[in-house]
Protein backbone atom coordinates (compact mmCIF):
# COMPACT_ATOMS: atom_id res chain seq x y z
CA UNK A 1 0.00 0.00 0.00
CA UNK A 2 3.18 2.66 0.98
CA UNK A 3 4.56 1.57 -2.69
CA UNK A 4 1.12 2.56 -3.96
CA UNK A 5 0.68 5.61 -2.32
CA UNK A 6 4.70 6.77 -3.09
CA UNK A 7 3.83 6.03 -6.77
CA UNK A 8 0.71 8.19 -6.86
CA UNK A 9 2.90 10.83 -4.97
CA UNK A 10 5.24 11.02 -7.32
CA UNK A 11 2.41 11.39 -9.92
CA UNK A 12 0.95 14.06 -8.56
CA UNK A 13 4.15 15.87 -8.15
CA UNK A 14 4.71 15.70 -11.80
CA UNK A 15 1.27 16.50 -12.74
CA UNK A 16 1.92 20.00 -10.56
CA UNK A 17 4.92 20.54 -12.02
CA UNK A 18 2.61 22.21 -15.29
CA UNK A 19 1.30 24.70 -13.76
CA UNK A 20 -0.22 26.83 -15.77
CA UNK A 21 1.72 30.22 -15.59
CA UNK A 22 -0.85 33.07 -14.17
CA UNK A 23 -3.23 30.27 -13.22
CA UNK A 24 -4.73 28.88 -10.34
CA UNK A 25 -3.61 26.41 -7.31
CA UNK A 26 -5.91 25.22 -5.04
CA UNK A 27 -4.80 23.19 -1.71
CA UNK A 28 -6.83 20.98 -0.38
CA UNK A 29 -7.37 19.17 3.15
CA UNK A 30 -9.99 17.07 4.17
CA UNK A 31 -9.25 15.63 7.59
CA UNK A 32 -10.01 11.66 7.73
CA UNK A 33 -10.76 11.11 3.58
CA UNK A 34 -8.55 8.09 2.44
CA UNK A 35 -6.04 7.90 0.19
CA UNK A 36 -6.68 8.03 -3.63
CA UNK A 37 -9.92 9.60 -3.35
CA UNK A 38 -10.70 11.65 -6.36
CA UNK A 39 -11.23 15.09 -5.97
CA UNK A 40 -12.53 16.76 -9.44
CA UNK A 41 -13.05 20.29 -10.38
CA UNK A 42 -16.13 21.63 -12.36
CA UNK A 43 -16.49 24.77 -14.35
CA UNK A 44 -20.00 25.67 -14.05
CA UNK A 45 -20.07 28.13 -17.20
CA UNK A 46 -17.87 26.00 -19.39
CA UNK A 47 -19.91 22.80 -18.79
CA UNK A 48 -16.82 20.72 -18.10
CA UNK A 49 -13.99 19.51 -15.82
CA UNK A 50 -10.89 21.94 -14.93
CA UNK A 51 -8.61 19.57 -13.01
CA UNK A 52 -8.72 16.49 -10.82
CA UNK A 53 -6.25 14.95 -8.16
CA UNK A 54 -5.95 12.28 -6.02
CA UNK A 55 -6.03 12.55 -2.31
CA UNK A 56 -2.28 11.78 -0.59
CA UNK A 57 -2.69 12.33 3.30
CA UNK A 58 -5.97 14.06 3.13
CA UNK A 59 -4.30 16.62 1.10
CA UNK A 60 -5.04 17.15 -2.64
CA UNK A 61 -3.96 19.95 -5.55
CA UNK A 62 -6.13 21.11 -8.07
CA UNK A 63 -4.65 23.27 -10.78
CA UNK A 64 -5.42 25.30 -13.90
CA UNK A 65 -6.33 28.57 -15.83
CA UNK A 66 -9.83 30.49 -15.83
CA UNK A 67 -10.61 33.18 -18.78
CA UNK A 68 -12.26 35.23 -15.57
CA UNK A 69 -13.38 34.48 -12.36
CA UNK A 70 -15.93 31.68 -12.28
CA UNK A 71 -18.09 29.37 -10.09
CA UNK A 72 -16.96 25.72 -10.21
CA UNK A 73 -18.16 23.05 -8.32
CA UNK A 74 -15.15 21.26 -6.27
CA UNK A 75 -16.68 17.62 -5.87
CA UNK A 76 -15.94 14.51 -3.57
CA UNK A 77 -17.58 11.83 -2.32
CA UNK A 78 -20.49 12.80 -4.03
CA UNK A 79 -20.25 16.03 -2.64
CA UNK A 80 -20.83 19.16 -4.89
CA UNK A 81 -19.08 22.59 -2.80
CA UNK A 82 -19.41 25.47 -4.74
CA UNK A 83 -16.60 28.10 -4.42
CA UNK A 84 -15.28 30.72 -6.66
CA UNK A 85 -12.46 30.39 -8.64
CA UNK A 86 -9.57 32.89 -9.75
CA UNK A 87 -6.38 32.67 -11.06
CA UNK A 88 -4.57 33.34 -7.45
CA UNK A 89 -3.76 30.49 -4.67
CA UNK A 90 -6.31 29.18 -3.16
CA UNK A 91 -6.90 26.73 0.21
CA UNK A 92 -9.91 24.34 0.89
CA UNK A 93 -10.08 23.11 4.31
CA UNK A 94 -12.70 20.16 5.34
CA UNK A 95 -13.70 16.94 7.25
CA UNK A 96 -15.14 14.00 6.03
CA UNK A 97 -18.38 14.01 7.77
CA UNK A 98 -19.23 17.85 6.60
CA UNK A 99 -17.12 18.58 3.25
CA UNK A 100 -20.45 20.21 1.99
CA UNK A 101 -21.25 21.71 4.82
CA UNK A 102 -18.33 23.35 6.96
CA UNK A 103 -15.88 23.63 4.43
CA UNK A 104 -13.49 26.96 4.48
CA UNK A 105 -12.20 28.12 1.56
CA UNK A 106 -9.74 31.09 1.18
CA UNK A 107 -8.31 32.89 -1.57
CA UNK A 108 -8.89 35.49 -4.14
CA UNK A 109 -11.44 38.65 -3.62
CA UNK A 110 -14.79 36.31 -5.30
CA UNK A 111 -14.55 33.85 -2.86
CA UNK A 112 -14.19 36.36 0.07
CA UNK A 113 -17.71 37.91 -1.29
CA UNK A 114 -19.02 34.31 -1.06
CA UNK A 115 -17.98 33.93 2.02
CA UNK A 116 -19.24 36.70 3.24
CA UNK A 117 -22.73 35.94 1.72
CA UNK A 118 -22.38 32.59 3.14
CA UNK A 119 -22.28 34.33 6.65
CA UNK A 120 -25.30 36.46 5.93
CA UNK A 121 -27.38 33.23 4.44
CA UNK A 122 -26.32 30.81 7.28
CA UNK A 123 -28.80 31.53 10.23
CA UNK A 124 -31.70 31.40 7.72
CA UNK A 125 -30.43 28.08 5.65
CA UNK A 126 -30.10 26.60 9.34
CA UNK A 127 -33.99 27.39 10.57
CA UNK A 128 -34.64 26.12 6.61
CA UNK A 129 -33.21 22.72 7.58
CA UNK A 130 -34.51 22.43 10.92
CA UNK A 131 -38.09 22.80 9.49
CA UNK A 132 -36.85 20.30 7.05
CA UNK A 133 -35.44 17.75 8.77
CA UNK A 134 -38.51 17.76 11.14
CA UNK A 135 -41.35 17.89 8.72
CA UNK A 136 -39.29 15.09 6.74
CA UNK A 137 -39.07 12.64 9.96
CA UNK A 138 -42.60 13.74 11.14
CA UNK A 139 -41.20 15.44 14.38
CA UNK A 140 -44.73 17.59 14.99
CA UNK A 141 -47.53 16.35 17.38
CA UNK A 142 -50.45 18.32 15.63
CA UNK A 143 -51.71 19.89 12.75
CA UNK A 144 -50.54 23.26 14.46
CA UNK A 145 -47.55 22.33 15.20
CA UNK A 146 -47.04 21.40 11.17
CA UNK A 147 -48.62 24.17 10.11
CA UNK A 148 -45.40 26.20 12.03
CA UNK A 149 -43.13 24.17 10.40
CA UNK A 150 -44.24 24.64 7.11
CA UNK A 151 -44.50 28.66 7.93
CA UNK A 152 -40.97 28.16 9.34
CA UNK A 153 -39.86 26.25 6.10
CA UNK A 154 -40.94 29.03 3.35
CA UNK A 155 -40.33 32.39 5.33
CA UNK A 156 -36.39 31.06 6.02
CA UNK A 157 -36.11 30.11 2.43
CA UNK A 158 -37.62 33.34 1.47
CA UNK A 159 -35.34 35.60 3.24
CA UNK A 160 -32.56 33.36 2.63
CA UNK A 161 -33.97 33.99 -1.22
CA UNK A 162 -33.44 37.93 -0.18
CA UNK A 163 -30.47 37.99 1.44
CA UNK A 164 -29.25 36.42 -1.68
CA UNK A 165 -30.39 38.75 -4.31
CA UNK A 166 -29.53 41.98 -1.87
CA UNK A 167 -26.09 40.78 -2.03
CA UNK A 168 -26.02 40.91 -5.09
CA UNK A 169 -27.39 44.36 -5.56
CA UNK A 170 -25.29 45.62 -3.31
CA UNK A 171 -22.14 43.75 -5.14
CA UNK A 172 -22.70 44.64 -9.22
CA UNK A 173 -19.30 45.25 -9.63
CA UNK A 174 -17.53 41.35 -8.58
CA UNK A 175 -18.76 38.14 -10.99
CA UNK A 176 -20.46 36.99 -8.31
CA UNK A 177 -22.66 39.62 -7.80
CA UNK A 178 -23.31 40.06 -11.58
CA UNK A 179 -24.04 36.36 -11.52
CA UNK A 180 -26.81 36.54 -8.63
CA UNK A 181 -28.31 40.00 -10.55
CA UNK A 182 -28.80 37.96 -13.99
CA UNK A 183 -30.06 35.05 -12.42
CA UNK A 184 -32.75 37.11 -10.52
CA UNK A 185 -33.22 39.49 -13.06
CA UNK A 186 -37.12 38.66 -14.18
CA UNK A 187 -37.63 39.61 -10.84
CA UNK A 188 -35.61 42.89 -10.95
CA UNK A 189 -37.09 46.68 -12.02
CA UNK A 190 -35.77 46.94 -15.95
CA UNK A 191 -35.33 50.38 -14.73
CA UNK A 192 -32.78 49.29 -12.20
CA UNK A 193 -31.20 46.66 -14.03
CA UNK A 194 -30.36 50.06 -16.25
CA UNK A 195 -28.84 51.78 -13.90
CA UNK A 196 -26.92 48.62 -12.49
CA UNK A 197 -25.22 48.21 -15.95
CA UNK A 198 -24.42 52.10 -16.24
CA UNK A 199 -22.66 52.02 -13.33
CA UNK A 200 -20.74 49.37 -13.41
CA UNK A 201 -16.70 49.43 -14.18
CA UNK A 202 -15.13 49.08 -17.09
CA UNK A 203 -13.97 45.37 -16.17
CA UNK A 204 -17.13 43.96 -15.08
CA UNK A 205 -19.40 45.90 -18.27
CA UNK A 206 -17.52 43.60 -20.49
CA UNK A 207 -17.94 40.69 -18.96
CA UNK A 208 -20.36 38.05 -20.89
CA UNK A 209 -22.95 38.33 -17.75
CA UNK A 210 -23.00 41.94 -17.91
CA UNK A 211 -23.78 42.05 -21.65
CA UNK A 212 -26.52 39.25 -20.80
CA UNK A 213 -28.12 41.37 -18.65
CA UNK A 214 -28.24 44.47 -20.93
CA UNK A 215 -30.38 42.40 -23.35
CA UNK A 216 -32.68 41.51 -20.65
CA UNK A 217 -33.17 45.44 -20.27
CA UNK A 218 -33.11 45.97 -23.27
CA UNK A 219 -35.59 43.82 -24.39
CA UNK A 220 -39.42 43.19 -23.45
CA UNK A 221 -39.60 39.39 -22.17
CA UNK A 222 -42.41 38.11 -24.79
CA UNK A 223 -45.82 36.83 -22.98
CA UNK A 224 -48.88 35.57 -23.80
CA UNK A 225 -50.58 37.92 -26.72
CA UNK A 226 -47.41 38.92 -27.81
CA UNK A 227 -45.09 38.28 -31.13
CA UNK A 228 -42.75 35.27 -30.69
CA UNK A 229 -38.94 36.77 -30.79
CA UNK A 230 -37.58 35.26 -34.03
CA UNK A 231 -34.06 33.84 -34.28
CA UNK A 232 -31.19 32.04 -36.08
CA UNK A 233 -29.10 28.99 -34.27
CA UNK A 234 -27.51 25.79 -35.78
CA UNK A 235 -28.84 22.15 -35.75
CA UNK A 236 -26.59 19.87 -34.43
CA UNK A 237 -25.22 18.67 -37.75
CA UNK A 238 -24.63 22.63 -38.24
CA UNK A 239 -26.89 23.43 -40.36
CA UNK A 240 -28.36 26.87 -40.32
CA UNK A 241 -32.34 27.12 -38.67
CA UNK A 242 -34.24 30.17 -38.01
CA UNK A 243 -37.89 30.08 -36.26
CA UNK A 244 -39.79 31.89 -37.97
CA UNK A 245 -39.52 29.24 -41.23
CA UNK A 246 -41.99 27.41 -39.19
CA UNK A 247 -44.62 30.18 -39.52
CA UNK A 248 -47.58 28.81 -40.32
CA UNK A 249 -47.60 26.13 -37.86
CA UNK A 250 -48.37 25.76 -34.51
CA UNK A 251 -45.14 25.86 -32.83
CA UNK A 252 -44.39 24.48 -29.30
CA UNK A 253 -40.49 25.94 -28.73
CA UNK A 254 -38.94 24.20 -25.44
CA UNK A 255 -35.67 25.30 -23.61
CA UNK A 256 -33.64 23.05 -22.07
CA UNK A 257 -30.11 21.20 -21.57
CA UNK A 258 -28.51 17.74 -21.05
CA UNK A 259 -28.54 18.19 -17.11
CA UNK A 260 -32.35 18.85 -16.33
CA UNK A 261 -34.34 15.67 -15.51
CA UNK A 262 -37.98 16.79 -16.31
CA UNK A 263 -36.01 18.19 -19.88
CA UNK A 264 -35.04 15.00 -20.34
CA UNK A 265 -37.86 13.33 -19.87
CA UNK A 266 -40.23 15.52 -21.89
CA UNK A 267 -37.59 14.67 -24.90
CA UNK A 268 -38.67 11.29 -24.05
CA UNK A 269 -41.90 11.61 -24.24
CA UNK A 270 -42.27 13.15 -27.23
CA UNK A 271 -39.35 10.34 -29.13
CA UNK A 272 -41.98 7.84 -27.62
CA UNK A 273 -45.21 9.80 -29.07
CA UNK A 274 -44.43 11.39 -32.15
CA UNK A 275 -47.40 9.46 -34.02
CA UNK A 276 -49.51 11.28 -31.57
CA UNK A 277 -48.32 14.77 -32.23
CA UNK A 278 -50.19 16.40 -34.93
CA UNK A 279 -49.07 17.37 -37.96
CA UNK A 280 -49.48 21.18 -37.95
CA UNK A 281 -47.49 21.37 -34.96
CA UNK A 282 -43.72 21.27 -35.21
CA UNK A 283 -41.97 20.94 -32.35
CA UNK A 284 -38.38 23.34 -31.69
CA UNK A 285 -36.09 21.97 -28.94
CA UNK A 286 -33.53 24.85 -27.67
CA UNK A 287 -30.61 23.34 -26.23
CA UNK A 288 -28.71 25.81 -23.63
CA UNK A 289 -25.82 23.32 -23.20
CA UNK A 290 -22.41 25.63 -23.45
CA UNK A 291 -20.85 22.39 -23.98
CA UNK A 292 -21.59 20.62 -27.72
CA UNK A 293 -21.27 17.07 -26.80
CA UNK A 294 -23.07 17.10 -23.63
CA UNK A 295 -26.08 18.18 -25.96
CA UNK A 296 -24.94 15.54 -28.37
CA UNK A 297 -25.19 12.78 -26.35
CA UNK A 298 -28.35 14.10 -24.77
CA UNK A 299 -29.92 14.12 -28.10
CA UNK A 300 -28.76 10.68 -28.83
CA UNK A 301 -30.07 9.00 -25.58
CA UNK A 302 -33.11 10.73 -25.92
CA UNK A 303 -33.83 10.13 -29.39
CA UNK A 304 -34.99 13.68 -30.73
CA UNK A 305 -35.92 13.69 -34.17
CA UNK A 306 -37.57 16.73 -34.70
CA UNK A 307 -36.07 20.44 -34.97
CA UNK A 308 -32.84 20.12 -32.27
CA UNK A 309 -30.95 23.87 -32.08
CA UNK A 310 -28.57 25.77 -30.18
CA UNK A 311 -26.72 29.35 -30.12
CA UNK A 312 -23.82 27.76 -28.69
CA UNK A 313 -24.03 30.73 -25.84
CA UNK A 314 -24.86 28.08 -23.20
CA UNK A 315 -26.56 29.62 -19.97
CA UNK A 316 -26.01 33.30 -20.57
CA UNK A 317 -27.30 33.09 -24.56
CA UNK A 318 -28.96 36.18 -26.09
CA UNK A 319 -32.15 34.18 -27.39
CA UNK A 320 -32.76 32.38 -23.72
CA UNK A 321 -32.13 35.96 -21.98
CA UNK A 322 -34.56 37.49 -24.37
CA UNK A 323 -37.42 34.98 -23.72
CA UNK A 324 -36.42 34.99 -20.27
CA UNK A 325 -35.63 32.13 -19.53
CA UNK A 326 -34.76 31.21 -15.66
CA UNK A 327 -35.87 27.63 -14.96
CA UNK A 328 -36.20 25.09 -17.50
CA UNK A 329 -37.80 23.35 -18.89
CA UNK A 330 -39.56 26.51 -19.76
CA UNK A 331 -42.21 26.37 -23.33
CA UNK A 332 -43.86 28.39 -25.33
CA UNK A 333 -46.61 27.59 -27.71
CA UNK A 334 -47.20 29.83 -30.43
CA UNK A 335 -50.11 30.51 -33.04
CA UNK A 336 -49.75 30.24 -36.85
CA UNK A 337 -49.89 33.93 -37.00
CA UNK A 338 -46.87 33.88 -34.42
CA UNK A 339 -48.59 34.95 -31.06
CA UNK A 340 -47.62 33.11 -28.46
CA UNK A 341 -50.95 31.86 -26.65
CA UNK A 342 -49.39 29.75 -23.82
CA UNK A 343 -46.53 29.36 -21.58
CA UNK A 344 -45.37 26.26 -19.95
CA UNK A 345 -42.67 25.84 -17.02
CA UNK A 346 -41.82 22.58 -15.85
CA UNK A 347 -42.84 18.83 -17.12
CA UNK A 348 -45.32 16.99 -15.63
CA UNK A 349 -45.17 12.95 -16.50
CA UNK A 350 -48.74 12.48 -14.74
CA UNK A 351 -49.99 14.59 -17.70
CA UNK A 352 -49.74 14.19 -21.70
CA UNK A 353 -48.43 17.09 -22.80
CA UNK A 354 -49.61 16.28 -26.40
CA UNK A 355 -52.93 16.15 -25.37
CA UNK A 356 -52.81 19.24 -23.69
CA UNK A 357 -51.51 21.13 -26.79
CA UNK A 358 -54.22 19.72 -29.01
CA UNK A 359 -56.37 21.11 -26.48
CA UNK A 360 -54.88 24.61 -26.74
CA UNK A 361 -54.57 24.37 -30.49
CA UNK A 362 -58.15 23.77 -30.71
CA UNK A 363 -59.28 26.56 -28.66
CA UNK A 364 -57.82 28.93 -31.29
CA UNK A 365 -59.58 27.04 -34.51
Amino acid sequence: MNRIVTFLAIILWLTNCKKEEGGFVINGNITGIPDSTLVKLYDLDAEAYVDSSFTINSSFTLKGKVDQPTTCWLQVNGESITIQVENVEMNFQSTLESTGIKSVVTGGREQALRNELIALQTPYDRLFKEAYDSLMNGLFSSDAQKNRLVKKFNESQQSSHSVYVDFGLRNPNSYLGLDIIYRNRNSIPQDTLEQIYTGLLEEYQQTPKAKAIKISFQNSVPGIGNMFIDFDAKTLDGEDFKLSSLKGNYIYLSFWNAGCGPCRLENRFFSEHLKSIPSNLSIVSFSIDKNRENWKRASEKDNISWHNVSDGEGDIGSIKTKYGIQAIPMSFLVNKKGIIIKKLLGFDPNKNIIEELKKYMAEEE
